[in-house]
């Protein structure tokens, strides 16, 4: 079926008290209930969790008089009286194609599809106490046989919605007694002049980056030669990737740090496009960790913890700097009477922490595993459930590339199953082929936790066995 489907909620509502909540439920809740019930019942389908609502009608009519009634309810209202926070509707309305299911939960018809999604992804962009509807809500609107001569729209232009939702041209819903507000319609302002896009990767550069992405033997000479200069920034980033996947970190480095003075001229200003790039600042502090410099790779992370990205990755990457500092080498192996225990501990609590933002990433979990089975003592037990949670969690997914593959045999290993990881490593060298810089970041890992946790001569043949190119 086709429909109109409205979501809403209420700014302020998180900013409620429990004595405020409890009179929003208790109070208001059953008043704003009689207000709207008439309409929700002529609804094909409905519901509400807290301050949210989603309803659907085959009328437009229907939903328009809904919108109007809930906006108007909680503008209107004196909060001020009551001694509440101040609540504002923001409402988002769409039109398109619905499917329809029996919800045996709730017992009555629910919905869903692509235009469920859209309509959800307009209502958190629209200006509180407004209601802002797409195109395809005001034309099929203007096409109905039921009387809507009482409202307008204003034209809001193209937004981009929620979450990364791409744009749509929306329109504010008004009744048509209310003023327009002009003001919207810089929203519709084409910055591009002003912010002017860094050029795209040439139809020559995407095949050059084709042919050492798959091989690294010439990819030196590549980098000395004239074939380089003069290329777009989006060429040197992605060849810095290529670079330090064979693992050419120096070279990855000196790319990198030539993208950062790479400008685009507008109007006689100079713009930096690569300069504060999140995606480059991790790979620099990637590189700079994997050439020992853990400063200034420490420096970079906490630049970028600064611009907001608390993410899972960014805990990951301080969490490897702390890992690695923790143990010095010399002449290539661990140091046992330099290993820093305290460092060790808060790259396990980052490593744990990133896992528990992002539980759907297995690379946190089983580094947090390792630190907890080489802190030893009562951390170990800790260490062996958690390789094992990584073992059931992903092992339905093995085959699909070679970290996977490899974080699996690693769990096994953590759980004192030799032979198993011999096995699962076996099957994965065979499947993916991994490169020269995949072997060394695995052989390192397996390499330090042999001779921190005393298993070097049970560790000795797989080591072996995947040093061998």
């Amino acid at each position: 079926m086709k429909g109109f489907i409205i979501f809403s909620d209420l700014k302020g509502y998180s900013r409620l008290s429990e004595n405020e909540a409890q009179f929003f439920f208790t109070k208001l809740n059953p008043i704003l209930s009689a207000k709207i019930k008439p309409y929700l019942l002529l609804a094909e389908a409905f519901n509400t969790w807290g301050d949210a609502l989603i309803a659907v009608f085959s009328e437009g009519k229907y939903a328009i008089d809904l919108m109007l009634s809930y906006r108007d309810f909680f503008n209107k209202l004196d909060f001020k009286s009551y001694g509440m926070t101040r609540l504002m509707p923001r409402i988002g309305g769409h039109f398109g194609e619905l499917y329809t299911f029996r919800d045996e939960v709730l017992e009555r018809t629910n919905m869903y599809g692509i235009n469920v999604n859209t309509a959800a992804r307009i209502e958190p962009i629209t200006r509180a106490g407004e209601i802002f509807v797409t195109k395809q809500f005001k034309e099929a609107i203007e096409q109905s046989a039921m009387a809507s001569d009482y409202i307008s729209f204003d034209e809001l232009g193209f937004v981009e919605l929620a979450k990364g939702f791409d744009e749509r041209e929306l329109f504010r819903l008004r009744y048509d007694s209310e003023n327009p507000q002009v003001i919207d319609k810089i929203f519709a302002l084409d910055l591009s002049g002003a912010f002017p896009p860094s050029p795209n990767l040439t139809a020559e550069e995407k095949d050059i980056l084709d042919i050492y992405s798959h091989n690294g033997t010439d990819l030196t000479s590549l980098l000395g030669s004239d074939r380089i200069l003069d290329r777009t920034g989006e060429f040197y980033f992605q060849l810095a990737k290529i670079c330090k996947t064979f693992g050419l970190y120096n070279d990855a480095i000196t790319l990198l740090r030539r993208l950062e003075n790479y400008f685009i001229e507008t109007a006689g200003l100079k713009m930096y496009p690569y300069k504060s790039r999140q995606d480059v600042l991790k790979l620099k502090a990637n590189c700079l960790t994997r050439l020992g410099l853990y400063q200034e790779a420490s420096d970079i992370i906490y630049s970028l913890w600064q611009q907001g990205m608390k993410d899972s990755d960014t805990l990951s990457m301080l969490a490897a700097q702390y890992k690695r500092r923790a143990l010095p080498k010399s002449d290539d192996s661990i140091c046992h009477d330099l290993v820093n225990r305290e460092l060790l501990i808060k790259a396990k609590d980052l490593y744990l922490e990133a896992f528990r933002r992002n539980i759907e990433d297995y690379y946190p979990a089983i580094n947090a595993a390792y630190l907890y089975r080489i802190l030893g003592g009562s951390d170990s037990d800790n260490g062996i459930k958690l390789a094992r949670y990584v073992m059931d969690s992903w092992q339905n997914r093995q085959g699909e590339n070679w970290w996977l593959d490899s974080t699996l045999a690693e769990s096994q290993i953590l759980q004192d199953s030799f032979i198993r990881a011999r096995e699962t490593f076996a099957n994965a060298i065979k499947l993916h082929q991994p490169d020269s810089f995949e072997r060394s970041a695995t052989i390192n890992q397996i390499s330090t936790y042999a001779i921190l946790s005393g298993k070097e001569s049970q560790l000795k043949e797989l080591i072996y066995m995947l040093s061998q190119l």
